[in-house]
């Protein structure tokens, strides 16, 4: 089988095992190689759904029996991520691709619809420092059962995918979320031909009361008959089988002249009817045990029990075995351990959950919650005396319910962990009681601190735009830069806005003179731009002050000063707010197009012009539009 690719379109950050889809049928008969290409709308973290491209190359047999199983099929993938792609994982420093997919295709057949899910797992790729990279992906599909009523013409189809990705940094740590750990369940676009194979499902049940049909199993002149001996091509008849559900029944510590009762069942997992000989208890402790049961003869896939009784009759531990005789060939005899303790005078008995816990590695000032399980497996009140910590240090007793517990009863006791540094962290957790064999019981308590990690991620674009002033109908050029910090996690950013000095020409009539004036606009930035990034939509608010520090007007040549000043400014402060066109996608790599409109509020201390500005500058309706470019370092 060789191995296909699929070309990814840029900035498809999140698809390095889109090709995870790809079914290659192992071993067919008669196969007819299938390839298909698909659109799928992917949901991915910050970038909001994209379109992406898969194509499916794989060999499924022309014909196949009903009588046996479809499969199992193996899958080798092989994923092209293009440099665009590898420069989206350098943000968060990600240098290993890992993870995996589920690829939801179908089985159809004329009578029904079998769903054939295969999870594939990408192998583990190292990311390079430049160019394009292929990520393979490997998996098995396991063997579909097929019967009579799917004879007939069949396809097979590719429904969905849901990409499971984790992504890691080169000290082994997981890359910053969104982009660390993600699941994409990805959707197909409709419209599309979707069937990746056509196939035709032969075979089937035959006529048992037509003497002459060649393939009836209980037709005697048949050569294939499963009842003829000797026929080297009958299929092996599967004997019958004994099975138990325990090797071990422990009857725990009863009091004395009492009893205790286990049970175990006998299972028959062959094909013939399993004939049970005989039960019997053996060994030095068997007098302590008897057994009782309907065992006689266990038809195929059937069950029965046998139960055990344990009597305390005297102080001390007892031990036999319990074998049960049968027809099977080859495990005549089973065998089951037996133990019970008789205990003369009522004693409690401790045992915990677990000796010892692990609360993991938390970020430094996190804490975290685990459960200690205290239980009373004697036959007297358990009373817990003293619940304690050794070192008292980053551990502590956040609740205990431990004091009389009563037998068979439990109490639990519940440890907080706080994170105080980077380094592991251990204590002992100490239980008294009056059990005589046990006065104290410890559980190891261990925890581990890790530095909080930032999903802050700074990045700085170009900006290059225009802005269009209604009062005036002029256009005004834009440029600039905008340094941000984007929040992987939220979407959410605060910037620095900088926008060069610009300016607009208008006319202007003074006395019979009509002048060409040429105001410098520049911007006074209010506090920090802020927005966000979600589903591949940028919106952002920024506040400023729109100044007018000179305008100049031209008459016979000669530029005269004609207003503004280091004053002349906007009243009020200026908003603008823009957001993603409708239908474009704004990418933290890639920029994108940002639009949007304002009002701009009367302009104050210019001097004798004033109101001339105000006339060709101020007002509603005024649009902005910026290209948003990221800037490579």
């Amino acid at each position: 089988m060789k191995p296909r690719t699929i070309n990814l379109t840029p900035n498809k950050l999140r698809v390095a095992v889109v090709g995870s889809m790809m079914l290659a049928a192992s071993g067919a008969v008669n196969a007819a190689p299938s390839t298909l290409t698909l659109d799928f709308q992917c949901p991915f973290p910050l970038i909001g759904s994209q379109l992406i491209k898969a194509k499916i190359t794989t060999d499924y047999p022309a014909e196949q029996d009903v009588n046996a199983p479809l499969g199992p099929i193996a899958v080798d993938t092989i994923t092209v991520v293009n440099d665009t792609s590898r420069q989206g994982l350098a943000i968060v420093g990600a240098t290993k691709v890992t993870g995996s997919a589920t690829s939801f295709t179908s089985i159809v057949t004329p009578a029904r619809t079998i769903s054939d899910n295969v999870l594939l797992t990408v192998v583990p790729t190292q990311v390079p420092s430049s160019g394009a990279f292929d990520v393979p992906a490997k998996g098995t599909a396991g063997a579909i059962a097929l019967n009579a009523g799917d004879v007939g013409a069949g396809k097979i189809t590719v429904d969905d995918l849901v990409l499971n990705l984790k992504n890691y940094k080169s000290d082994g740590s997981l890359a910053p979320a969104p982009i660390g750990e993600f699941t994409a369940d990805c959707t197909l676009v409709a419209g599309q031909n979707n069937t990746l194979a056509t196939l035709n499902f032969v075979g089937g049940a035959v006529d048992p009361t037509d003497p002459t049909d060649p393939t009836d199993p209980t037709d005697p002149t048949d050569p294939t008959d499963p009842t003829d001996p000797t026929d080297p091509t009958d299929p092996p008849v599967v004997p019958q089988h004994i099975s138990l559900d325990a090797n071990s029944l422990n009857f725990g510590t009863v009091l004395m002249g009492q009893t205790a009762q286990r049970k175990v069942t006998v299972s028959n997992t062959g094909g013939e009817v399993l004939g049970v000989n005989g039960v019997s208890v053996e060994g030095a402790g068997a007098a302590s045990f008897v057994q009782t049961n309907n065992c006689t003869t266990v038809a195929a896939g059937a069950t029965c029990d046998v139960n055990v009784t344990f009597t305390a009759s005297e102080q001390g531990a007892k031990s036999a075995t319990l074998k049960i005789a049968s027809d099977d060939a080859a495990n005549p005899t089973v065998s089951v351990a037996l133990a019970g303790v008789g205990q003369l005078q009522p004693m409690p008995e401790i045992s915990v959950s677990g000796t010892s816990v692990d609360f993991g590695s938390l970020e430094v000032g996190n804490s975290a919650d685990r459960t200690i399980t205290v239980t009373n497996s004697g036959t007297a009140a358990l009373n817990v005396s003293d619940v304690s910590l050794v070192n008292n240090s980053a551990f502590v007793i956040k609740s205990t319910s431990c004091d009389v517990v009563a037998p068979g009863a439990s109490c639990s006791i519940v440890v907080t962990f706080t994170a105080g540094s980077g380094a592991v962290e251990s204590d002992t957790l100490t239980i008294a009681s009056n059990d005589e064999d046990e006065a104290v019981v410890t559980v190891a308590l261990t925890g581990k601190g890790s530095e909080p990690v930032s999903t802050l991620f700074p990045i700085a674009f170009s900006v290059e735009g225009s802005t269009y002033i209604a009062k005036s109908k002029n256009t005004l050029p834009l440029i600039g830069v905008i340094d941000s910090q984007l929040d992987l996690m939220t979407g959410t950013f605060d910037a620095d806005l900088m926008l060069e000095p610009t300016s607009s020409t208008f006319p202007v009539i003074q006395g019979f003179q009509k002048l060409t004036a040429t105001a410098n606009v520049e911007f006074e930035n209010v506090g920090k731009t802020t927005g966000s990034i979600v589903d591949g939509k940028l919106t952002a608010t920024s506040q400023a002050y729109v100044k007018v520090p000179k305008v100049t007007g031209s008459l016979f040549g000669i530029k005269l000063p004609l207003g503004g000043g280091a004053n002349c400014k906007t009243k009020e402060v200026v908003t603008f707010t823009v957001s993603s066109p409708q239908g474009q996608t704004f990418q933290p790599m890639g920029g994108g197009v940002v639009e949007g409109t304002y009002s701009l509020p009367a302009l104050q201390n210019c001097g004798l012009l004033t109101s001339v500005l105000n006339q060709f500058l101020t007002g509603d309706g005024n649009k902005i539009s910026l290209l948003m470019s990221p800037i490579q370092e």
